[in-house]
């Protein structure tokens, strides 16, 4: 059985500060130290509506930004990793009790990068990682995700979620494709 581990928020809140401070500021024209002012501004024009400093945005809020900002300030084939949130975890805000969720870690294999793929969609629709075991035993009769090796199933998976997205209004292309991609913690 594939292994398992747990992400707390606080490690996500790590990583978004990482692509925020060390990614996107210095190839922005602001710092954080003398223009934070200027900076909240642009936070509450992206999030339609007055925000506070980095530090006390929410996770989901954070998310937005980063995603904004990536389009922004990054070149057009840039890729870069924004962590994927389940939708449960979109509130949280540093000082709240600690959480996480359940990391599904694909194994390496023929079939390993569409996985990792259909991991991304479903994530990217804020479900949480463990629960696509349910969806596979309920569609597929395999207890669990990482055990489905038929590639007709897979792709019949990957169509489903692929078109969710699209329907959400997600951008289901990877970077490859062009565009900022963010690609889950979670699949790795």
């Amino acid at each position: 059985m594939a292994k398992r581990s747990f992400v707390p928020c606080a490690a996500i809140y790590n990583m978004q500060s990482k692509v925020f401070f060390g990614t996107l500021l210095p190839a922005s024209p602001f710092t954080y130290e003398a223009d934070k002012d200027e900076l909240v501004a642009i936070f509450g024009r992206i999030l339609g509506g007055p925000a506070g400093s980095w530090s006390r945005l929410t996770l989901g809020q954070r998310n937005q930004v980063l995603d904004a900002l990536a389009t922004r300030w990054l070149h057009a084939h840039a890729a870069v990793d924004i962590p994927l949130l389940p939708n449960r975890l979109h509130t949280w805000k540093k000082g709240d009790k600690a959480d996480g969720y359940e990391r599904l870690d694909i194994p390496a294999g023929p079939l390993a990068r569409q996985k990792r793929y259909i991991l991304m969609l479903w994530c990217l629709l804020g479900y949480e990682p463990r629960s696509l075991d349910a969806r596979v035993s309920k569609q597929f009769g395999v207890e669990t995700f990482v055990w489905l090796t038929d590639p007709a199933a897979l792709a019949t998976l990957a169509k489903d979620l692929w078109s969710r997205c699209r329907k959400a209004g997600i951008d289901p292309e990877p970077a490859e494709a062009g565009g900022t991609r963010r690609e889950a913690a979670v699949a790795r």
